[in-house]
């Protein structure tokens, strides 16, 4: 059960990533295979760029401040990455930051965040552990403070991306991330295509989100039948076994879609064992955008993955903390779709056409 947990918000991912009951109603940049956002979303890219050519200055505060990194999680490989990015901001604009974790418990965290309240922090970093209690932590304890805090890795208070009041929000995962990924899946079908989709826990927010994305593709894509939609739990053994199933029942299977590249390792061996090549027989499409990830896509194994960033998304929420201390809060959201590593790849989407150029971090 300790490792389901951790696993649980890998999601950032996560965090996955990173990690996200807030995820109601959303849209996430990149829309086939382009790191542009939709024009629902003109607004958005103003936020990072602020975030960006604030921290590309340098600029160095003018105090030293102490601020509380609430965290959902450090144990799994996505929420260790993203301890990497607050640790790394804050060696650059010398803050001192004191890090909870909640270990994916909401209870855990609201005690966590009335004891850092209670220790009066000069600024925050807010990841929840889901997005309804969140947002009840945030309105209670938080904003009574008065000092600025930054919310990362999901929304939360059923806003689509930033909440009004907040410094700013930094995140890559809402529901049009996952709308994306399966869209960009269920075009690969140019006919008729039999697809087995695996996702997280049920009743989660992401495994809601999931949902959601699958149901859209359905209406979007007639020609796709998906014969098998069962939660994997983020564990590859569990992937495994669904996978093996739905290929038992379904021998003429043509995709799989995963929300996590871990996952998806075990639904690669269960298409190996059904005696078929991933990648060819049965093509694969994945969420994280790993170093095992990436690899696999390289080597043709795996069609795609899609890309997280815990680095960047815990290192630009520090960024922007430090600029509403000094007086220019963002306030907007900041969208991980619009900084370096994927607009310098020019896609949410590794593929084996762009593999060699991303370098992932965790």
């Amino acid at each position: 059960m300790n490792r389901n947990r951790q696993l649980r918000r890998c999601l950032a991912v996560l965090a996955v990533p990173l990690l996200a009951a807030v995820l109601a109603a959303q849209g996430c940049g990149a829309r086939n295979g382009s790191a542009s956002t939709s024009p629902a979303e003109t607004s958005q890219p103003a936020g990072t760029a602020k975030v960006l050519a604030f921290d590309k200055t340098g600029a160095k505060p003018a105090k030293k401040y102490r601020i509380a990194y609430l965290a959902e999680c450090t144990n799994n490989p996505y929420c260790q990455t993203r301890l990497k990015g607050i640790e790394a901001a804050a060696k650059k604009y010398g803050f001192d930051v004191k890090v909870f974790d909640a270990n994916f418990t909401p209870q855990t965290q609201l005690g966590q965040v009335q004891d850092a309240v209670a220790q009066g922090f000069d600024g925050y970093v807010f990841a929840p552990v889901a997005a309804a209690p969140g947002c009840t932590m945030w309105q209670r304890f938080l904003k009574p403070t008065g000092k600025p805090i930054v919310t990362l890795d999901v929304p939360m208070c059923k806003d689509p991306d930033h909440t009004p009041g907040v410094a700013a929000t930094v995140t890559m995962v809402r529901q049009a991330f996952f709308d994306d990924h399966v869209d960009y899946a269920f075009r690969s079908c140019k006919s008729a295509c039999k697809v087995a989709a695996i996702g997280g826990f049920t009743g989660s927010d992401l495994f809601t989100l999931w949902q959601r994305a699958i149901a859209q593709g359905k209406a979007k894509y007639p020609n796709v039948k998906v014969v098998s939609d069962q939660p994997g739990n983020y564990d590859p053994r569990v992937a495994l076994r669904v996978v093996g199933d739905a290929l038992r029942a379904n021998p003429d299977l043509d995709v799989v879609i995963s929300p996590w590249d871990d996952m998806t390792r075990g639904a690669e061996q269960a298409i190996v064992a059904a005696g078929k090549k991933p990648g060819k027989d049965v093509r694969i499409y994945s969420t994280g955008a790993t170093k095992v990830g990436v690899q696999r896509v390289k080597q043709g194994a795996w069609n795609e993955t899609s890309i997280f960033l815990p680095f960047e998304e815990s290192y630009y929420a520090g960024t922007a903390l430090i600029m509403a201390l000094e007086g220019k809060p963002v306030n907007a959201y900041v969208n991980e779709a619009d900084l370096p590593p994927v607009t310098n790849l020019g896609s949410l989407y590794v593929t084996k056409q762009n593999a060699a150029r991303f370098r992932p971090s965790y």
